[in-house]
């Protein structure tokens, strides 16, 4: 069974702000149609390469696929605003796992509208999944850092630990347990980050 848990991208999708929105328009109708997309790198379900905030560690064209597809492992933190390194530690995480966080984020985000509060990851349970070397971590909402940092110290300890971090998942009909993971980013030069196409297969 195939699940697609990436976001539909239109002139609604929330982008984090001051990010470009989404647009396309068309630019030839005769004798085919072609249009013109406009948006930022993470538009709707996107992936973050350390290039994000490392301007000399690996672009988008650089991520190893065999780290973003994978054995993945879909953990459910219900009721909570903070995801604690406490809450995962009954967890069976592994090296190279691709660990996705499932919140009360997804009964929530519809993709379109802000949320005034969400559920983010902790520097502590940050720094607990570089410990346990994990290839990628996701969330389900459009940043996997508190609203309240200053210092994107989260993303930071990820992405120089050369963990990609994939943001507004859409998992609110996914429920927590073992899949395999596929994420597939345009192969671009020197990008920061990219939406992609992520799929769950159980």
């Amino acid at each position: 069974m195939i699940y697609d848990i990436s976001r539909t991208i239109t002139e609604k999708t929330y982008v984090y702000p001051e990010d470009p929105e989404f647009k396309i328009q068309s630019v030839c109708e005769n004798p085919f149609k072609v249009s013109l997309f406009t948006m930022g790198s993470h538009t709707g379900t996107h992936i973050d390469a350390p290039r994000h905030f490392f301007k000399d560690m690996n672009d988008i064209s650089s991520i190893d696929l065999n780290c973003i597809c994978g054995k993945c492992k879909v953990i459910h933190i219900p009721n909570k605003l903070l995801i604690e390194k406490e809450d995962i530690l009954k967890y069976n995480i592994e090296k190279n796992d691709i660990i996705i966080f499932k919140t009360s984020n997804s009964e929530k985000f519809d993709g379109e509208n802000y949320l005034s509060e969400y559920c983010s990851l902790t520097y502590e349970c940050a720094c607990y999944l570089v410990e346990k070397n994990i290839n990628v971590v996701g969330i389900d909402y459009i940043s996997i850092e508190s609203e309240s940092s200053t210092d994107f110290c989260v993303h930071k300890k990820l992405l120089e630990n050369n963990i990609p971090i994939i943001e507004s998942l859409d998992l609110k009909n996914i429920d927590e347990g073992e899949y395999k993971f596929y994420c597939l980013p345009l192969k671009i030069k020197y990008a920061d980050g990219c939406p992609v196409r992520c799929i769950l297969e159980k």
